[in-house]
């Protein structure tokens, strides 16, 4: 017997719920054990040096960052003879922010961007090929910083064995990751519908709404395969735009924590700061758990304590950091996502 549509729906939303409830339960809950552990009388009296504005500085950063990769998705998409108002690029990002906080290795986050590009208009291979364009150039960024980072934060920070062995191993994932995708470009082509047919079962290829599927599915990949021709064959100038949107994005994310430091009075850690949000950049996308909750919290907190004065700050700064990173976005992004379905009117 099958489950009804309305069953179905209501189990998937009880599942999402599920989800978020426990990503959200296990940052508050790290968040008050690092808070009761560390933070004493002498942390308040920083916390009343904080000014409001660098916070609604950093604030701007983390969620205006995001801006740029519209700008560098409405780039991709005119190079491939599309145009979507610059709106629904917006919303599409800040969805994709919120579908990455709530999945493991904030994978949601490039999926969800080519499920709203599709909602929008944008065929499902021209979506897939240019988010996963984009991702790939990201990923290349990632991955050329990463012995940056391991080298400056290991003389700075003074990271120990069992961090860097955890880069390390971040390092290799990120590279097969990125070789798989890259093949995976590289070998895209064309297909037929015979061909597709011919290697099918018997009665499934006998059958109208088998063959009108598969026929879509062909043309979505000649699609892709047609799109990703065009993206690999950029002019200079065109790639240079990319990469400098690309940096650009990952460079507003780098001064999140150390304006928040130069708010508290310490902004002699500046660039110590800026090595650790490297390495905690870095790190996020690798940790399995939804919003890296938990881990994230922890890693953030070991970093900064390393070379803080005070434990107290170090566990201020990791609230100010989650709260603008990982809580806001979900309230931001939550809102944009909530937009989108409601413009492509699904439930």
């Amino acid at each position: 017997m099958k489950t009804p549509p309305d069953l179905k729906a209501l189990a998937d939303k009880r599942r999402v719920r599920r989800g978020v409830a426990v990503a959200l339960a296990v940052s508050a809950a790290t968040l008050v054990c690092l808070s009761l552990l560390t933070i004493q009388r002498d942390t308040f009296s920083a916390l009343s040096r904080l000014s409001p504005l660098f916070l609604l500085l950093a604030a701007s950063f983390s969620l205006g960052r995001w801006v740029l990769s519209a700008l560098r998705m409405r780039l991709i998409l005119r190079l491939l003879g599309r145009q979507l108002p610059f709106s629904s690029l917006v919303k599409t990002v800040y969805g994709g922010y919120f579908t990455g906080l709530v999945t493991p290795w904030r994978a949601g986050g490039i999926t969800g961007e080519a499920v709203f590009l599709y909602l929008y208009g944008v065929p499902a291979g021209e979506a897939a090929a240019a988010i996963s364009f984009g991702a790939s150039v990201s990923t290349i960024l990632l991955l050329l910083l990463f012995p940056l980072a391991i080298g400056l934060a290991s003389r700075t920070i003074n990271l120990n064995l069992t961090f860097r062995g955890f880069m390390f191993s971040a390092l290799g994932i990120g590279i097969i990751f990125l070789a798989l995708v890259v093949l995976a470009m590289l070998r895209a082509k064309s297909a037929s519908l015979e061909r597709v047919l011919a290697k099918s079962p018997r009665f499934l290829a006998r059958r109208r709404g088998y063959v009108k599927a598969m026929g879509k599915l062909v043309n979505e990949l000649e699609r892709f395969s047609t799109s990703l021709k065009i993206l690999l064959r950029l002019r200079v100038k065109d790639l240079a735009m990319v990469v400098l949107l690309s940096v650009s994005f990952w460079l507003l994310g780098f001064l999140v924590v150390p304006v928040i430091l130069v708010g508290l009075g310490l902004s002699r850690f500046f660039f110590h700061s800026i090595l650790a949000q490297l390495v905690v950049q870095l790190l996020m996308p690798f940790v399995p758990v939804p919003g890296g909750s938990g881990i994230g919290e922890m890693g953030f907190f070991w970093l900064y304590q390393s070379f803080l004065p005070d434990v107290g700050v170090a566990s201020l700064l990791t609230l100010a950091w989650r709260f603008i990173d990982f809580y806001l976005g979900l309230i931001v992004g939550g809102s944009f996502f909530l937009w989108i379905m409601k413009d492509t009117g699904q439930k």
